[in-house]
């Protein structure tokens, strides 16, 4: 978006029907897309939004620094293919999509423990409730209804 904004308002010159100038400025766009990942998964990270770096450590906070730049490259690249026409869509149908598969991935694999009305402390990603029920449950046939109706 900041290269297709300076090349509108021609403070960048870049011929679009020159076939080098718009693989050059295509390449540019998507390494100031990574930059930026970059930068706001930093920024994200370093405030403290995921919890105080203090408290999560350095190797956590900079694995999850990397989980969001390498989720921004999947968009980058998923959004490559929706302009190509080899999916069909457009971006804005990309992101919806990208949102309803992290929830899909967050809600089977979240390590985070809540508090669901009255019955205890358990584990929000149904996956991990799961094995975690399987494996304290003395009962495993109430412990299946119970991952699988909670």
């Amino acid at each position: 978006l900041i290269l297709q904004l300076l090349s509108g308002t021609k403070i960048i010159e870049v011929d679009q029907s020159l076939k080098e100038e718009r693989v050059l400025y295509n390449g540019a766009t998507k390494l100031v897309a990574i930059v930026m990942a970059f930068v706001e998964a930093f920024a994200y990270v370093f405030s403290g939004v995921y919890g105080p770096v203090s408290e999560i450590g350095y190797p956590i906070a900079l694995g999850l620094v990397a989980q969001l730049v390498f989720a921004s490259i999947i968009c980058i690249l998923l959004d490559e293919l929706l302009q190509r026409d080899y999916g069909l869509g457009s971006g804005s149908s990309l992101f919806i999509a990208t949102n309803v598969c992290e929830q899909i991935v967050w809600r089977s694999f979240s390590p985070t423990t809540i508090n669901y009305g009255g019955k205890g402390t358990e584990f929000e990603g149904a996956v991990i409730a799961l094995f975690h029920l399987l494996l304290t449950r003395a009962d495993k046939t109430r412990a299946l209804r119970e991952a699988f109706f909670r």
